[in-house]
């Protein structure tokens, strides 16, 4: 099996990432744990509050046995590097950097795939393709879906605060949400405590295709004079700011074709409002894996049944949390009074009511494998 991966070199570092059970009990399955507990922060809750006011009006629990499964966060370079050491240590794997695909084109028995390194081009016999070269997929293109993403009109700033720097409720295990109008912040600890992850979402009508840029401090200026004197102190330690244009798309109506089949944000990219892009990858691997035949009854026929099976399995879910992502980057910003009755809600239904709304996203597992 070969990986072709279009960087080279380490992925950035100044990104979190949340891994909710429906996620993390894979990467347990997948041997990963012992590596990436070391660098991860298992929180037990979500505290949510408003922007301006400091006291949490509703909270969520995350640490929960009965899940069979960790709620983690992390820096997504340490997922990487633990993804990337199991590559490694793989048999029958080998792993390339620096490939970009250019094209393939399928005689119905193997393809032909062509990548470029550099100016050179390097070309590829294979049986199956599966694309996971992100929202602006090549793969997704070649199959067919040369839909341009949606820009749904927000921006994500990004940054790591040294831990010393902030208060201890700051520090603490637990995930805080700041809700407000036209706006909100999520910050919570990774790197084993000694960051916290910021992440500041603001209205934008900025179309740049840029995956990150570097933020001017000074724009966020009037953002952190509204908010409560914490957030605000926290948004001023930030020793600088990475910025995301965020997009989404609908799931592409295709997720797999004859041999060729689509994973992650090549196939539905989805805005981060539920802290699932990530999860929902893991996923899609998952369910890949169980689907496609064994080495040994790999044939053209058993795996176009095999990637046929997948995209059906993934269709109804990965549309269902394109959906609910969407809902929330409206329910997170409503103007009063829609907010009051949101936050009214959410404080009547409790802890555990806040947690069974995610019943469906948290408690999904891997399906049985029928090999």
């Amino acid at each position: 099996m070969l990986i072709a991966e279009k960087r080279s070199g380490e992925s950035e570092v100044g990104a979190g990432l949340q891994l909710s059970p429906n996620a993390s009990h894979i990467l347990l399955q997948w041997g990963l744990g012992p590596m990436l507990a070391q660098s991860a922060v298992a929180p037990t809750e979500v505290a949510i509050r408003r922007w301006a006011e400091p006291r949490s009006y509703a909270r969520m629990p995350l640490e929960r046995p009965e899940d069979g499964a960790p709620f983690w966060e992390m820096l997504r370079a340490d997922l990487h590097a633990a993804l990337k050491a199991a590559v490694l240590r793989a048999p029958n794997v080998t792993l390339r950097e620096g490939l970009a695909l250019e094209r393939f084109t399928d005689n119905g028995q193997t393809l032909a795939l062509r990548f470029m390194k550099q100016s050179e081009s390097i070309d590829i016999e294979t049986f199956s393709m599966i694309g996971s070269d992100g929202q602006r997929s090549m793969t997704r293109k070649l199959l067919g879906d040369a839909r341009d993403l949606d820009r749904p009109g927000w921006e994500a700033w990004r940054t790591l605060v040294p831990a010393e720097r902030t208060p201890d409720f700051m520090r603490a295990a637990v995930t805080n949400l700041w809700l407000g109008r036209d706006s909100h912040a999520v910050h919570y600890p990774v790197a084993a405590g000694r960051l916290i992850n910021l992440v500041v979402i603001r209205r934008s009508s900025a179309r740049d295709d840029n995956w990150s840029r570097t933020g001017d401090p000074a724009m966020l200026a009037d953002l952190a004079a509204s908010a409560a004197p914490t957030l605000r102190e926290l948004i001023r330690q930030a020793p600088d700011w990475a910025v995301w244009t965020l997009h989404d798309r609908a799931p592409s109506p295709c997720l797999a074709r004859k041999a060729v089949a689509l994973v992650g944000d090549a196939a539905h990219p989805v805005l981060p409002f539920l802290a699932q892009g990530a999860a929902m990858a893991i996923e899609d691997a998952a369910v890949l894996a169980s689907a496609l035949p064994t080495p040994e009854a790999m044939t053209r026929a058993s795996i176009e049944a095999g990637l046929r099976t997948y995209a059906q399995a993934r269709g109804p879910r990965v549309h269902a949390v394109f959906k609910a992502a969407r809902a929330n980057a409206f329910n997170y910003h409503l103007p009063k009074p829609l907010a009051w009755l949101r936050d009214r809600r959410m404080a009547q239904l409790g802890a555990d009511g806040m947690r069974q709304r995610y019943s469906w996203l948290y408690d999904w597992r891997t399906p049985t494998d029928r090999r």
